[in-house]
């Protein structure tokens, strides 16, 4: 079983633990991070992003387009400890915390419903960019967690969030903001 601890407005933590299916059926505060792979950054701001198929399998959002990586913040763990978990599992890519950027902290929330459940999730998370020079050539996807995955343009991701394309789970606003990050990044980068 997984537990994550519960969190207050602000982020932190406040000293209760809940079993992961009891926190999405009541909606308590919990942590996520959630990391963006990214290459070809242009001097316009536009880039390439790595995105996953969530499998048809999973609790939320199953078979939808997704952030590269994200999990949960599990009992004992801190959002960049969580963050650097989560990319090795999930698709066998090893970081350490200096090739981790972190960007900033966001919330979402919402109920849906999947296989016929409840699914309400309330979270505050960290987003962080995965610095461009890390390896990608051990790239494997967890199959519990993950169908496939597929480099898509952030321009035509942000396009087709702007249209609310159900194929996508992911959240315009955190998007919108990633774009802008990554453009300033981008910027330095090409020393604009």
């Amino acid at each position: 079983m997984e537990y994550f601890e519960l969190l207050d407005e602000d982020g932190k933590k406040t000293g209760q633990v809940k079993e992961r299916e009891a926190v999405h059926r009541d909606g308590d505060l919990h942590g996520g991070s959630h990391m963006w792979i990214v290459r070809d950054i242009c001097p316009d701001g536009d880039f390439t992003v790595l995105l996953q198929k969530r499998s048809p399998h999973k609790d939320s959002f199953p078979g939808c387009l997704d952030i590269s990586s994200a999990g949960h913040v599990a009992e004992g763990e801190t959002f960049l400890s969580t963050a650097i978990r989560e990319l090795e599992e999930e698709l066998g890519i090893c970081v350490t915390p200096d090739q981790l950027h972190f960007l900033f902290q966001d919330r979402t929330g919402g109920k849906y419903m999947f296989h016929g459940k409840l699914f309400w999730n309330e979270e505050i998370h960290h987003v962080y960019l995965v610095d461009p020079s890390v390896c990608l050539e051990g790239l494997r996807c967890q199959k519990e967690e993950i169908e496939t995955v597929v480099w898509q343009k952030a321009s035509l991701v942000a396009d087709a969030l702007s249209h609310d394309d159900p194929d996508y789970c992911i959240d315009p606003e955190e998007f919108t903001r990633l774009m802008q990050c990554v453009a300033e990044y981008g910027r330095k980068k090409h020393g604009l």
